[in-house]
């Protein structure tokens, strides 16, 4: 229980920095709102529109009075409205979230599977090759990636969509971009920890009783090797959701990034802020989530 309180506060302490820093990054940014949404309405901003405007939206009150009042709509769900159509924020983010959280889960088990196969036969043929692939692909921006995969499998093959959420297959190509460049992290790390875990003596010694060595691995090393996993993977995962923007607006996929590069085209300020503090809080999340976990598979973690 002291465990989970300490990890509990740290997480709500660095979900309240977060909060400051995107607050002030959007309320320090060039332009006045006010202008903004009057341009946006089609009114020729005058002085007095302008300062009514502003009185309104609470942007003639100090910065501090100004971020408790975002803090505590934040906290009730309420992200703003949009600059552009006046529409609630909230409601655009949440029916893009399931698509961006839906890419990065596919693209988490593309990763995930390349590096067990790539780690459970580390001197195969096989293994070699998707540890050299997935090297070579991190080393690439994404979009080379997935303009290479839409020239291979949709102009040449015509066996993939090439953009949106149109069926099932069309997750493939947008999770194959992604995940690549985890798989290259997640491989690198797993097979030096099953390495070292081989190396063990009651590895070895279950080995010298007869057990076979995908035995050994998956039974014995892989569980030694799964902390260090387990870390990996949950800065993988975050940084899967957090990199969703450029493969979603490559791809047409109808997320939560895509709606934010549309908001920064347009200026609109409160789905920029929306999109920043929902991906830092699910960043934040996830990683915390793989804290528990880990102290879960390692109770050294636990120990103050």
């Amino acid at each position: 229980m002291r465990f989970l309180l300490r990890r509990a506060t740290e997480t709500l302490l660095v979900l309240l920095v977060l909060s400051v820093l995107v607050f002030l990054l959007t309320s320090l940014a060039p332009g006045d709102p006010a202008e903004e949404i009057l341009r946006r309405g089609g009114i020729q901003p005058t002085a007095a529109s302008v300062a009514a405007l502003r009185a309104e939206l609470g942007l003639e009150l100090p910065l501090p009075v100004r971020y408790v009042r975002w803090l505590s709509d934040v906290v009730r769900g309420d992200l703003g409205l949009s600059y552009v159509d006046r529409s609630p924020v909230t409601g655009e983010v949440l029916s893009r979230l399931p698509a961006t959280l839906r890419l990065a889960g596919a693209a988490a088990l593309v990763a995930a599977g390349l590096a067990l196969l790539a780690s459970l036969r580390p001197r195969g043929l096989g293994g070699r090759v998707i540890t050299t692939v997935t090297v070579v692909i991190a080393s690439v921006p994404p979009y080379i990636v997935g303009i290479l995969l839409i020239s291979v499998f949709v102009v040449g093959l015509r066996a993939l969509p090439t953009g949106g959420d149109s069926g099932p297959g069309a997750v493939v190509l947008p999770a194959l971009t992604l995940g690549l460049a985890g798989a290259a992290t997640l491989t690198r790390l797993l097979r030096a920890d099953l390495a070292q875990a081989l190396a063990l003596p009651f590895v070895r010694l279950a080995a010298a009783k007869g057990l076979s060595a995908r035995r050994a691995v998956t039974v014995h090393a892989l569980r030694v090797a799964a902390p260090n996993a387990i870390t990996a993977g949950g800065a993988v995962l975050a940084d899967l959701v957090a990199g969703a923007v450029v493969v979603e607006t490559l791809f047409s996929w109808p997320g939560v990034g895509q709606l934010a590069i549309s908001a920064i085209r347009q200026r609109d300020v409160p789905v920029v802020q929306a999109y920043v503090l929902v991906i830092g809080a699910a960043t934040v999340l996830l990683l915390a989530l793989a804290d528990l976990c880990l102290a879960a598979a390692d109770p050294r973690v636990r120990r103050p």
